[in-house]
């Protein structure tokens, strides 16, 4: 049986401007944010059944479509003179189907979720979106907590005299 590919495609500058923190580190530094909205997007995607496409428009930038990989997440950023909408509903038409393919769009924009509810996607708030974001890193963090407890030690405490002393022994000097 054929699973179903599952889609997560987030609108990366509705995503920013959705968490108090990241906008105000926006606001000194995009670069900065776009980053830290990646990274997160990345460490949800580790723990959720989504492949992950974070789109960030460029509707006033000269420049062609690029895409690019960043921790696991596929970065876009549009071509001249298109929006993050528009690529998010192009996308949205040109790959759901409701049995081989399920979308899930992340944003906050009233007429974008019409529109993508008419094609059959699902939607996800900015602001709902955090709040996953925040319980993937906490669940996160408690499996690494529960993982490096069961952990051996990796190294004994000793002294640099009982050191050198098992020194000498594993190398067989008296």
């Amino acid at each position: 049986m054929r699973l179903k590919r599952r889609v997560m495609i987030v609108d990366g500058y509705n995503l920013i401007g959705a968490d108090r923190e990241v906008f105000k580190e926006a606001k000194l530094s995009l670069e900065l944010a776009r980053e830290t909205v990646l990274a997160s997007l990345a460490e949800y995607q580790s723990v959720s059944n989504y492949e992950i496409i974070c789109v960030f428009d460029a509707y006033e930038v000269k420049s062609t479509e690029a895409v690019e990989d960043h921790y696991g997440v596929t970065v876009v950023y549009t071509k001249e003179k298109e929006t993050a909408d528009e690529y998010i509903e192009r996308y949205v038409y040109d790959h759901y189907h409701p049995l081989l393919c399920e979308i899930n769009v992340v944003t906050s924009d009233l007429s974008e979720q019409n529109t993508i509810f008419a094609m059959g996607a699902y939607r996800t708030s900015s602001r709902e979106m955090w709040l996953n974001l925040k319980d993937a890193e906490k669940n996160i963090s408690r499996k690494v907590d529960a993982i490096n407890e069961k952990l051996p030690r990796q190294r004994l405490e000793i002294s640099s005299e009982v050191r050198a002393e098992l020194e000498k022994w594993r190398r067989d000097e008296k």
